[in-house]
């Protein structure tokens, strides 16, 4: 019986012990740093162009992917990022010219995994084009960067879609 005893609290303790020992410690909680360079907030981006994208990412283990989502701004929404209210005045956030009506709003979302396991990178590119028909005013530009983990940071940006003679030009590559 006592022999008995003795494997049942040896359980017991073997149990508390090797519980108390499976908290892992090395599990990532910590959000991807972003330095977005480029674009810049409230540039004014030709139609029929591509953007200057450039940005600087880490993660203190192992980056994951980034994803780029442009969409447009003329029903005045914002991410939570803002604080200003919702119900901002929408006619400044599209040209609303006849021209305009019958262009179409310009939609991009895509992910690369070209970062994956890396600590750090320098992401430069000119891979988005701006449809030439697309509807001219204000969009978001997200940037969205997961670690290996699955923590994710985001940047916003407003810019401005307009036609090729009131871009910004001066820019860095």
């Amino acid at each position: 019986m006592k022999k008995i005893k003795y494997i049942s609290a040896l359980s017991v303790i073997s149990l508390f012990v090797l519980g108390s020992c499976s908290s892992d410690s090395s599990v990532d909680t910590e959000k991807p740093v972003i330095i977005l360079n480029a674009p810049e907030e409230g540039a004014k981006l030709a139609a029929g162009s591509d953007i200057h994208f450039d940005m600087e990412v880490s993660d203190n283990v192992a980056l994951g992917s980034y994803n780029i989502d442009i969409h447009d701004d003329f029903d005045g929404h914002n991410h939570g990022t803002e604080s200003t209210s919702v119900l901002k005045n929408v006619v400044q956030n599209i040209d609303e010219s006849q021209e305009n009506a019958t262009r179409v709003s310009f939609v991009y979302n895509h992910t690369w995994t070209d970062i994956v396991g890396k600590r750090n990178d320098h992401v430069h590119h000119h891979e988005i084009v701006i449809a030439k028909d697309a509807k001219r005013g204000k969009y978001h530009f997200v940037v969205k960067v997961l670690d290996k983990a699955g923590n994710q940071s985001m940047e916003f940006r407003t810019i401005e879609i307009v036609d090729p003679e009131d871009a910004d030009h001066d820019h860095n590559h």
